[in-house]
């Protein structure tokens, strides 16, 4: 009897994940035929993919989304690599660095994780007009790159306090000073950690549409999420049907990147969130 309840208990929680891997598949699922059927007909509607029609609405949804796409790629790379390196400068230095006040600062920037953003949003705002970077790119590069180390000086600061000290008093042996016992041993040994990340960073970035939509006006200096949102408001506008195909397309386009970023990077994301959980 104890046996039967117990296996009853696993089909039931088998059951579960096979409900949510469905719930999960299916819109991705939509969208990979949608996209390949003819935007002139209700053929969407059915079942299976027709080729003939892919390349047509792949070429009209790159048209556009072609730029904001390359205009977020540029905000992805530049944001992630300068808050990255922010974050594992700041997470050495509390690490291993002595100085004055480290532990009150630090419990500072840990009480910043629990503000929410929203809350700065008009501030920021306001700076970066003041700045003159409204209606530009830099206007989004630079607020991700200094909110990164909020967040990624948490995420480093136990991980490089776990690094055994003897590398770093025999690096200090060699001559090395603190920034070069930084390049030179901490972060050849976080590369896991830091493509964690770098992978949450980018997906945030690639995600956002609240920041882009206050401070950028000009359609050709738009990010994904933007052309996304216009794209959708031009095909359904004025009670005319929506393109799905070209809709599903232009999808598809955006989360490429992300697909090619979990696929080459999956290894080392899971193994820095495991590192991490083990280490904080």
């Amino acid at each position: 009897m104890l046996f039967l309840k117990k296996q009853a208990g696993q089909w039931t929680l088998h059951l579960i994940i096979i409900l949510l891997i469905v719930m999960s598949l299916y819109p991705i699922t939509i969208l990979l035929f949608g996209f390949t059927k003819d935007s002139l007909t209700w053929e969407y509607n059915k079942w299976g993919p027709a080729l003939p029609f892919w390349f047509i609405n792949m070429q009209y949804a790159w048209e556009e989304v072609g730029r904001a796409f390359w205009n977020t790629i540029f905000v992805a790379v530049v944001s992630t690599a300068g808050g990255v390196f922010l974050s594992s400068l700041g997470g050495f230095v509390f690490a291993r660095i002595r100085f004055y006040g480290k532990e009150v600062i630090f419990y500072f920037i840990i009480a910043l994780m629990m503000v929410p953003g929203i809350l700065g949003l008009v501030p920021w705002y306001l700076l970066i007009k003041q700045l003159g970077l409204d209606n530009s790119l830099w206007g989004i590069i630079w607020p991700s790159i200094f909110s990164t180390p909020i967040f990624g000086i948490f995420l480093l600061r136990g991980f490089f306090a776990s690094i055994p000290e003897d590398l770093f008093e025999a690096g200090r042996m060699d001559g090395c000073g603190n920034f070069k016992l930084y390049y030179k041993i901490a972060v050849p040994l976080s590369y896991a950690i830091l493509a964690t990340l770098a992978v949450m960073h980018i997906v945030g970035v690639w995600n956002d549409l609240i920041g882009p939509s206050i401070i950028l006006t000009d359609p050709k200096k738009y990010v994904i999420t933007l052309a996304l949102r216009n794209f959708s408001v031009q095909l359904g506008g004025g009670g005319v049907l929506i393109n799905y195909p070209a809709l599903f397309a232009a999808y598809f386009i955006a989360s490429i990147p992300l697909i090619l970023l979990f696929t080459f990077a999956s290894k080392y994301y899971v193994e820095g969130l495991a590192s991490s959980g083990l280490k904080l």
